[in-house]
């Protein structure tokens, strides 16, 4: 059976780091080393990582001076001994047996990317509803996680996270990147198996409500010309329902077209 290396880039996150090391300790999965790079954390973090560490032999600590998440998650990727690679952020939790059913798909060949429903919990509670994570709903926006199984073998050769996506969406660049340059397949499994922190906005590195995000998707968009031709299906499919809409409309049990009543819908009591 192979290995899962779990990578986990740690940044002050000294108050939610044990939960997050406990679901990765309590995987049905067991086969896992568990690289936790500590990014230059001022807080108590290192302390918690090496209390761990002394308990369980499967972690792995590495230190290093602040350098972001970008580098920080590519220099732990590179470092992982094992071909499969599953990155977590330090704040989030996952399910018991996250680990052994994407494995199993993965083993399967139902994809090259393996994903999962998600759960928010913290500040925002309930289940985070992404789109089907099919390329053209990728090029909309990002359907997925930063935390997938994948092959390292795969992410050395499409060269890992993008120091241009630096400051935010670096995953969603990642994916794209896999998906249009690399033809590497998404498979979501339809269960909830990864709990997703919301966390307030100041601790938040979640760009989607910004002004900036449109712009940072438009770059995406220059950067992979095979999204084009989604890009204007999406197009097409926007005008079709607003035509849709504006030719046919259904009032007071009454089908219209152009505001010209049609046909009457009978109710059955």
């Amino acid at each position: 059976m192979d290995k899962i290396s779990v990578v986990i880039p740690v940044y002050n996150t000294g108050k939610y780091l044990a939960e997050c090391l406990n679901s990765v300790l309590a995987q049905t999965f067991k086969d896992i080393e568990i690289i936790c790079i500590n990014d230059g954390s001022t807080d108590n973090s290192q302390e918690i990582l090496e209390s761990y560490a002394q308990k369980d032999s499967r972690i792995r600590i590495i230190k290093r001076k602040n350098s972001g998440v970008v580098a920080t998650r590519n220099f732990g990727i590179k470092s992982a001994k094992y071909d499969l690679v599953f990155p977590l952020d330090s704040d989030d939790i996952i399910a018991e047996n996250t680990l052994e059913k994407m494995y199993r798909h993965l083993q399967s060949g139902d994809g090259d990317i393996i994903t999962c429903r998600v759960m928010m919990f913290g500040n925002e509670t309930g289940e985070l509803k992404l789109p089907k994570p099919t390329k053209r709903n990728m090029t909309i926006d990002n359907c997925l996680v930063s935390a997938a199984l994948l092959r390292k073998s795969d992410f050395m050769a499409c060269g890992g996270y993008s120091n241009d996506f630096k400051v935010a969406l670096e995953d969603y660049d990642f994916w794209l990147n896999l998906i249009f340059n690399h033809n590497k397949k998404i498979y979501r499994i339809p269960e909830i198996l990864f709990y997703y922190r919301i966390k307030e906005k100041n601790e938040s590195r979640n760009w989607q409500h910004r002004p900036e995000h449109k712009a940072m998707v438009k770059q995406m968009h220059n950067k992979y010309p095979q999204m084009r031709k989604y890009i204007y299906l999406n197009t097409i499919i926007k005008i079709g329902n607003k035509i849709r809409r504006f030719l046919f409309r259904i009032q007071n049990n009454k089908i219209k077209i152009f505001k010209i009543p049609v046909y009457k819908i009978n109710d059955d009591k």
